[in-house]
C-alpha cells in the first residue's frame, strides 16, 4: 500500500480499518475517555508483544560465531532458530493524540491497563 495524503499533512501507512474495529479501539486505554475527545480525528494503536531469550539458542550462536571467527558466517551457516519465546500478547491497544503526546507512558503499566487477553 503507497503513501496516500490524509488531508492534515499525515501519510497513511499500513493497514485502514472498518468501522467494527474502529469501535474495538474507540476508548483510549490510558485516560479510559472517547478517542475523540480532543477535538481530533487522530488516535494511535500499540501492539505489544513480550519475548524472553533463550539462552541455549544464544549460547549456541555465540560458540558458533567463535568457532567460525565471524558472526556473519555464524548467521549466515547457523540453523536460523527461534531466539525467544513469546511471553504474552500480542496486546492491542488504543491511545488518544493527547495522551501519546502527554503522557509519559510505561509500556507495562499500559499494558497491564487493557482489558485484552494476554493469551496467544
Amino acid at each position: 500500500m503507497g503513501r496516500k495524503p490524509l488531508g492534515f499533512g499525515y501519510p497513511i501507512q499500513g493497514d485502514s480499518m472498518k468501522e467494527a474495529e474502529v469501535r474495538s479501539l474507540a476508548e483510549c486505554s490510558v485516560c479510559n475517555q472517547l478517542i475523540g475527545h480532543t477535538g481530533l480525528p487522530l488516535f494511535w494503536t500499540v501492539t505489544f508483544e513480550r519475548h524472553g531469550v533463550d539462552r541455549r539458542a544464544l549460547n549456541r550462536q555465540a560458540g558458533l560465531a567463535n568457532a567460525l571467527g565471524s558472526a556473519v558466517l555464524a548467521l549466515v551457516m547457523g540453523p536460523d532458530e527461534e531466539m525467544t519465546t513469546s511471553l504474552g500478547g500480542p496486546v492491542r491497544l488504543s491511545v488518544c493524540e493527547s495522551c501519546a503526546m502527554d503522557s509519559p507512558l510505561i509500556m507495562a503499566a499500559l499494558v497491564s491497563m487493557s482489558d485484552e487477553s494476554c493469551e496467544h
